[in-house]
């Protein structure tokens, strides 16, 4: 194992400095992109929280638990771990790049675009969870069993009853968050819930779970377990990688330097903090599916998509 508090500071100090670029760029930018809008006031209202809550509470909150063996859990080669780090590491960032550029498809739907009704359709939905899907799922499962690692074999270390409370309290939290700060939810029909629900809940397993689920939670985050002695660096590297995950989120614009720029910036700002929180989940529970139910598919997309993909569904019909 490396030592590693040294390298958390040094993490720290970057995503610091990026935030400040971002606030400087954005003081004097012409025009700034949908993604920025609000900057501020969603980081000191929603992704500072998220830091507080999700990752220095849960911390706190799991402090007494014993080692998780994930060598062995995750049938991860001591050996080998370093350079397979920098393999996914490197893997994500061409297929991110590959994907956005070719595609227009980012981790969440409907990638770099905004989401306008009537002008995105079922298939826009299909395609994008074809790409992801296989880059992100056939391709890391293939490789992940020639590892040696089986689902099976994976299940049996997972402690569901231990960490039923983690599970429904921050199931809680993130997905009432989202209502509560004004996500267009209660008043919808029952047809739409009947509609959008199961869609969001399918589409968005299929496109972006799994995908972060295999990639950060499964391959990435028990190397770095094994290589790193202290949590805080892991979960902070971690959040550097979820943030290369969001980087052709919708309302990215990189149309000019400027507005790639506050783009990138606002991207590492945020999706560093939602990523740690993500982390923090396996790195305390070793169950790499806890994130899933509380802080992505099962949780805050619900709010977020079912209107989105309730008015997809209505037009498909």
């Amino acid at each position: 194992m490396y030592r590693s508090r040294g390298l958390f500071i040094g993490a720290a100090m970057l995503w610091l400095m990026v935030t400040l670029g971002f606030f400087v760029l954005d003081s004097t930018a012409s025009s700034r992109p949908p993604i920025a809008e609000g900057a501020l006031a969603s980081l000191l209202t929603a992704y500072l929280p998220v830091l507080v809550l999700c990752v220095f509470l849960l911390l706190y909150l799991t402090r007494k638990r014993s080692p998780i063996e994930w060598a062995s859990d995750f049938h991860v080669n001591i050996e080998r771990a370093r350079p397979e780090l920098w393999l996914v590491c490197a893997y994500l960032l061409i297929t991110q790049i590959g994907l956005g550029y070719f595609w227009n498809t980012g981790l969440h739907f409907p990638g770099p675009e905004i989401y306008e009704r009537n002008t995105h359709l079922w298939h826009d939905v299909v395609s994008w969870m074809l790409l992801n899907g296989i880059f992100y799922i056939v391709i890391p499962i293939y490789w992940l069993r020639r590892t040696g690692l089986r689902a099976a074999d994976l299940f049996r270390s997972m402690e569901w009853r231990r960490n039923a409370w983690i599970i429904a309290a921050y199931w809680a939290l993130d997905f009432f968050g989202p209502i509560i700060s004004g996500v267009n939810f209660f008043s919808l029909s029952g047809q739409q819930y009947a509609a959008g629900v199961p869609t969001s809940i399918a589409a968005n397993t299929i496109g972006a779970g799994l995908p972060v689920v295999l990639l950060m939670h499964v391959i990435l985050i028990p190397r770095l377990m094994v290589l790193f002695d202290c949590k805080l660096t892991v979960i902070i590297l971690a959040g550097f990688f979820y943030a290369a995950f969001s980087l052709f989120d919708p309302g990215v614009d990189y149309g000019s330097a400027e507005a790639g720029a506050l783009s990138v910036t606002y991207i590492i700002m945020t999706q560093v903090l939602v990523g740690m929180g993500k982390a923090t989940f396996t790195v305390v529970t070793g169950n790499p599916l806890i994130h899933f139910i509380t802080l992505h598919v099962l949780s805050a997309r619900i709010p977020f998509d079912t209107e989105m993909y309730s008015n997809i569904v209505s037009g498909f019909q």
